[in-house]
């Protein structure tokens, strides 16, 4: 066999051969993403732990305006600044809670999608997201409930520093409450009236059986006769059964005896 024509893939030996078209080692553009995304989720949980951090102080802050909010006003104090002072404070944390809802759904975005520790990390920037909208709506019910308070009792004594309109408001609730009060009151009167027909009636009534039992009893004692009849009717009666049963009993033992001496 001819050895020129023997395959060129063999190489001679003692020759090293290069791999001239060997890859370099570069980085992907998943692990590019990857970097990315890593990137975005540290800047957004740091954006995260700053608004929780300021929402705890400010919420802290609201809470103790709410607990003062009533007794500010029993102490003549300026309603309409603690109110601008409320709704301040009502805008700044509605303004931060916006805010870190933005922050939490950015993270949810960055997530690779695998069940990872930043999930669970996630989660829990979302329970403390939860519970500052609990809290915010909580004291926001209290402060509802003391100013409905304010506004029903507040103007009742047209103190100096009430306003105008506030007293004009105040006064229309209590004017609106006593309305009530007395349909009420005329309602119970009614029933307490138609109570009292009902008890007429049956007083009516009573004297009436009473009336009617005193009428047998006259009846009675107008006519003995009958009853002394009656009785003589029932006496004969008596007799006749007692007679027909001796009657009876002799005949029988007649029969008796004359069976026996047959």
């Amino acid at each position: 066999m001819n050895a020129s024509r023997l395959p060129d893939a063999v190489p001679p030996a003692g020759r090293h051969v290069a791999f001239a078209y060997q890859t370099p080692v570069t980085p992907t553009k998943m692990s590019i993403a990857t970097q990315s995304s890593q990137k975005a989720w540290d800047d957004l949980r740091r954006e995260a732990r700053k608004l929780e951090g300021e929402l705890d102080m400010k919420v802290a802050a609201y809470g103790k305006l709410c607990s003062n909010y009533e007794y500010g006003y029993s102490k003549g104090e300026s309603g309409m600044a603690t109110d601008q002072l409320l709704q301040a404070k009502c805008a700044e944390i509605e303004q931060l809670i916006s805010r870190l809802s933005d922050a939490n759904d950015g993270m949810r975005s960055a997530l690779s999608g695998g069940a990872d520790s930043r999930s669970h990390t996630l989660a829990r920037h979302r329970d403390i997201l939860h519970d500052f909208q609990q809290e915010f709506r909580r004291l926001q019910s209290i402060v509802g409930a003391a100013r409905d308070r304010l506004d029903l009792l507040g103007g009742a004594g047209g103190g100096q520093h009430a306003p105008l309109h506030q007293t004009a408001g105040n006064a229309g609730l209590l004017l609106r409450e006593r309305g009530m009060l007395a349909s009420t009151n005329a309602a119970l009167d009614e029933v307490m009236g138609t109570a009292q027909a009902v008890s007429g009636g049956l007083g009516q009534q009573r004297s009436m059986f009473e009336g009617i039992s005193g009428k047998m009893s006259s009846l009675g004692s107008k006519f003995p006769v009958v009853n002394t009849l009656m009785n003589a009717i029932r006496r004969r009666k008596n007799r006749d059964n007692f007679i027909l049963a001796a009657v009876v009993a002799a005949c029988t033992l007649f029969i008796l005896v004359y069976w026996w001496n047959k």
